[in-house]
């Protein structure tokens, strides 16, 4: 029988609206002081004795591990790990309830509450420890936003870089960057969604930093594939469609280092704002529950979460994924989800009657059909 799990330290913390204990066995003594002392401004006043809504129990990895342990090298790196497995946690537990990037944030006294998306290695964390020394670091890697509001949680988990020397990302101290966390619960809604693009001289010679806005279509394809189960949320696309248009659209900054951001960002292109209407799933749709294939010789939209009707055609969401789908396509798909299953002589005469007759009205619509099958985002029975 696997022994009880041994804890030489511990820490506790109120992370993002959640109580967390900490565990560290024999082994880990450096890593657990070296976590408390980099997540010190979340630590918990007192220990009240109630069970913690997160608990991660960390053993010396290698060999027989205790039962209900996590394995943990005695690494530099090792508090990277740990952060990482918190994250996961608190995103597990707000799944459905917020809206979850993966994003940074700050509280700029001037600028505004900043968000921050961009794909890995766009600089993210570089980002939020200098943008927010001049106000309130609110976290480098999760923005938890409350939809409807659009208020901010902060996690302001320590700013998590590359480590040329140890080849591997490493966690730094808020206080060692010139940061201090936001003392609020939850802070001002945003007043810019930036997705941050790094201009790197082998490539792209030349090309100055700049700013503009990003079409809705455009902004969604490039956020949604940096948020966590957004499907899950009620009304989570339209939601993150309107916190978009709050903030006058996504603006897409292009820059080469990071310290010119805050200039750039006080020359604005002026805000634009989007229409949008949200589309319910068809009731033959899995998110009502049935997932029956199409009658034979009938085509039918794919099984979908949520959908928009953007300025430039369809936006579609999915757990497998998300899809713009303009023009005729999404003239195609919104008829189909509408509907449901169709041949395809009675969905191009619906779509003549949408749009007109044309000579090649035929091969049009079935070329559409065979795209949107391949893709997944309709099916053929």
């Amino acid at each position: 029988m696997t022994a009880a799990p041994t804890t030489v330290a511990a820490t506790r913390l109120e992370v993002a609206g959640h109580s967390v204990l900490l565990s560290f066995g024999p082994g880990l003594e450096t890593v657990a002081e070296e976590i408390d002392a980099l997540w010190s401004h979340l630590r918990a006043a007192d220990d009240d004795g109630a069970t913690p809504q997160i608990r991660l129990d960390y053993a010396l990895a290698g060999g027989d591990l205790p039962a209900g342990t996590v394995p943990l090298p005695a690494r530099l790196e090792a508090s990277y790990t740990v952060s990482g497995h918190l994250t996961r946690e608190v995103i597990r537990r707000l799944i459905g309830t917020r809206l979850l990037l993966h994003a940074g944030a700050v509280a700029h006294p001037e600028l505004g509450t900043l968000v921050l998306v961009g794909a890995s290695g766009a600089g993210k964390s570089t980002a939020s420890s200098l943008l927010g020394r001049a106000g309130a670091y609110l976290t480098d890697e999760l923005t938890i936003i409350t939809p409807g509001s659009f208020a901010l949680t902060p996690y302001p988990k320590p700013v998590s870089k590359h480590d040329p020397e140890l080849g591997a990302k490493r966690d730094l101290a808020l206080g060692d960057l010139g940061l201090r966390p936001a003392d609020e619960v939850a802070v001002a809604a945003p007043a810019m969604v930036l997705l941050l693009e790094r201009i790197r001289d082998e490539d792209e010679a030349g090309e100055g930093a700049s700013v503009m806005r990003v079409p809705l279509s455009e902004a969604l394809t490039r956020i949604v594939s940096q948020t966590s189960s957004l499907w899950e949320v009620p009304g989570g696309l339209a939601e993150l469609a309107a916190l978009l248009d709050s903030v006058g659209g996504a603006l897409e900054v292009r820059y080469r280092e990071a310290a010119e951001l805050e200039e750039l960002l006080r020359h604005l292109p002026p805000a634009e704002h989007v229409e949008t209407v949200e589309i319910a799933p068809w009731p033959g749709d899995a998110a009502a529950g049935e997932d029956a294939a199409p009658a034979p010789g009938t085509i039918a939209a794919a099984p979908f979460r949520q959908a928009l009707a953007v300025e430039s055609g369809l936006f579609v969401l999915g757990e497998h994924g998300a899809i713009h789908l303009p023009g005729l396509a999404g003239l195609v798909w919104d008829l189909l989800a509408d509907a449901g299953p169709l041949t395809v002589d009675q969905l191009e005469q619906l779509v003549v009657e949408e749009i007109g007759e044309h000579p090649e009205s035929t091969a049009l619509v079935r070329g559409t059909v065979e795209e949107l099958v391949d893709h997944g985002w309709a099916r053929q029975g």
